[in-house]
């Protein structure tokens, strides 16, 4: 007989799926056709940055989702004690291999999931004249990003 619990883990990821749509919309908003049936779009700046909060809300709550989905899994498959040991000492993906998921994609995408979230959400200054073009994240792509990666971790731990 399996426990009943209490989460928010629907919540967690209607937040952060509204939160991307919200984040797309903004960002599409911005973009302009090219005047004369030039090819391409001219992007304006929005001063109150809509899209890219939007963007940080999803990123968060996917986070937060995904903590929630492995641990209740986790709970489930591994038992309380021994996922409560796991939890704050493995990263995503190490929980994600102990609970059975182990293709290399999805575990490359989860460690993506990670970084991005943890640059974005846990900023450092960036010195701009070292930066390299792929140390420069952007919530909007990486929001995106998350909301598939999570639905597919889901799916994933729904069929094992």
């Amino acid at each position: 007989m399996m426990t009943a619990v209490l989460s928010n883990l629907t919540i967690y990821l209607a937040v952060a799926q509204e939160a991307a749509a919200e984040s797309a919309r903004h960002l599409e908003a911005g973009r302009i056709p090219k005047p004369d049936a030039q090819q391409g779009y001219i992007v304006t700046i929005d001063p109150a940055r809509r899209s890219f909060k939007q963007g940080l809300i999803a990123i968060a709550f996917a986070g937060m989702y995904l903590d929630a989905l492995l641990s209740l899994v986790g709970t489930a498959r591994l038992g309380r004690d021994l996922y409560k040991k796991i939890d704050r000492q493995t990263t995503y993906e190490e929980k994600l291999a102990l609970l059975g998921v182990r293709e290399a994609r999805i575990l490359t995408d989860c460690k993506r999931f990670r970084e991005a979230r943890n640059d974005i959400i846990h900023e450092k200054a960036l010195e701009l004249d070292t930066l390299s073009v792929g140390e420069l994240r952007r919530a909007q792509v990486e929001a995106k990003f998350a909301i598939v990666f999570i639905a597919e971790v889901r799916s994933l731990l729904e069929e094992s």
